[in-house]
């Protein structure tokens, strides 16, 4: 543990922030190095003559800031410098297309992980061929995680993967041949447009509405395709950001089993609810595809995800494991496994909910004038908000207008033609390095939205 006491005799302001200010001080001098251990609340309070309280809420700045972290049993601990963030003042542009989520010192925390497992002896034991399913003992610790989402779990018919990209393609591949129809959102998740693309199936988009996919609509889809594939995803949907509500999601569990159809259900977000609404596969588990991936909740580049198969292709699903990868890389199902054992994962989610709620905030403050009312609004705060587009404006010229000003925006992938009322594109709150970079971004896409369409193409 450090004995390092910041001097706050020279700072004004409130001495919560004076401590924070000299925290960021003293670490971009070097007399504070990361890994360093703060003294407990309680003795920096009388090393500084202040209350447990003000301390308290200065850790809790310094830790929103990304300077610290806190480590139950452990202690609090400085984290690694981070690259200064880029600004709408740089030539790199804003990516408000990209959707990761924000930056709560994932990086501090897996890398503490991987010390630990190259300290412990444990790594040599990870770097061998090992069971194509995963190791039954992350297996385990991943199926504890799905049950805090709502979903039971049996580690034997769980299976790990690289990402949630690779479950949605091996699944895909058990239940629709290549030329198949596939039913999902009208608006939908570009990793389907990609699977698509590579494996010829044919996507049908299906009419949704705030609460997500519409099952009058699902229902005429199935009879009128003859599709036997649904993919969706019920909680925060991407692009659109819609919660199907409990109701909502009993009556598309009921028209999948009406249909003898199998479903692909995509919860990558489905931490972000507390508590978190109820699965549809838990409704069908013997006809769904469960898929979690750890990078929204962690990090995309760990590249690990859980899926729940049903028993009868338990089989076919490690196959499909050995056939595609082999397996899962241990040593990141190990980090995984151990930040759920000890917590930190839980941690982690806590934080990036957090961030998603602070940063709904904001888009919703800026933008009030231009996102949907309340009652349409989601659930709870994402990752990604929907921009309807305003009457009289095209999609193309106003991402053109907003590259122009140093901001990148995307269309959305639509799989029908979408009436003018419906046309919009999602906003990507997560990849700003800060709460500053993202209102000056989204500012400058209120200025845009509030003079004449500039740009038109011939």
């Amino acid at each position: 543990m450090t004995n390092w006491v910041p001097t706050l005799a020279t700072i004004e302001g409130p001495r919560y922030l004076a401590f924070v200010l000299a925290l960021e001080a003293d670490i971009a001098s070097g007399r504070v190095k990361p890994g360093m251990r703060l003294l407990p609340q309680r003795d920096m309070a009388q090393r500084l003559d202040l209350s447990v309280g003000t301390i308290s809420k200065a850790y809790a700045e310094a830790e929103q800031r990304g300077l610290i972290s806190g480590e139950v049993g452990r202690g609090t601990f400085v984290q690694r410098r981070r690259p200064e963030a880029r600004g709408l003042g740089s030539s790199e542009a804003i990516n408000l297309a990209l959707n990761v989520p924000p930056y709560t010192g994932e990086d501090d925390v897996i890398a503490s992980v991987l010390a630990d497992i190259a300290a412990d002896g444990e790594m040599s034991n990870l770097l061998g061929y090992l069971p194509h399913q995963g190791v039954l003992r992350h297996r385990e610790a991943m199926a504890t995680w799905l049950g805090s989402l709502g979903i039971t779990a049996n580690a034997e018919h769980l299976f790990i993967t690289h990402g949630g990209q690779h479950a949605l393609s091996i699944a895909l591949g058990m239940v629709a041949q290549p030329e198949a129809t596939v039913l999902t959102e009208s608006y939908t998740y570009s990793g389907m447009l990609a699977l698509s693309a590579q494996c010829g199936y044919r996507l049908h988009g299906v009419a949704t509405d705030a609460f997500g996919l519409i099952p009058e609509n699902l229902d005429r889809a199935f009879t009128e395709t003859r599709a036997r594939v649904l993919y969706c995803m019920p909680t925060l949907q991407t692009p659109t950001g819609s919660v199907m509500p409990l109701q909502r999601r009993q009556a598309i569990a009921e028209v999948v089993r009406m249909h003898d159809a199998y479903l692909l259900e995509d919860d990558a977000y489905g931490y972000l609810l507390s508590p978190p609404m109820p699965p549809v596969s838990r409704l069908i588990p013997e006809r769904s595809f469960y898929i979690v991936s750890f990078a929204k909740c962690l990090a995309p580049g760990l590249r690990i995800a859980a899926m729940i198969a049903p028993e009868a292709f338990r089989d076919r699903s490690i196959n499909a494991l050995r056939a595609t990868g082999w397996m899962a890389v241990p040593v990141m199902a190990e980090v995984v496994a151990r930040l759920i054992q000890n917590g930190g994962l839980a941690r982690q989610a806590k934080l990036k909910r957090e961030k998603a709620a602070l940063r709904d905030v904001i888009v919703r403050r800026v933008l009030a004038e231009w996102l949907p009312t309340a009652t349409a609004a989601p659930a709870a705060p994402g990752f990604h908000t929907w921009l309807p587009l305003p009457a009289g404006r095209t999609l193309a010229a106003l991402i053109a207008q907003a590259a122009q000003a140093g901001i990148t925006l995307a269309p959305p992938g639509a799989l029908r033609r979408m009436e003018s009322e419906s046309l919009g594109l999602r906003l990507c709150l997560g990849a700003p390095a800060t709460e500053a970079d993202l209102e000056r971004a989204l500012i400058e896409i209120r200025r845009i939205l509030e003079m004449a369409e500039a740009i038109s193409f011939v």
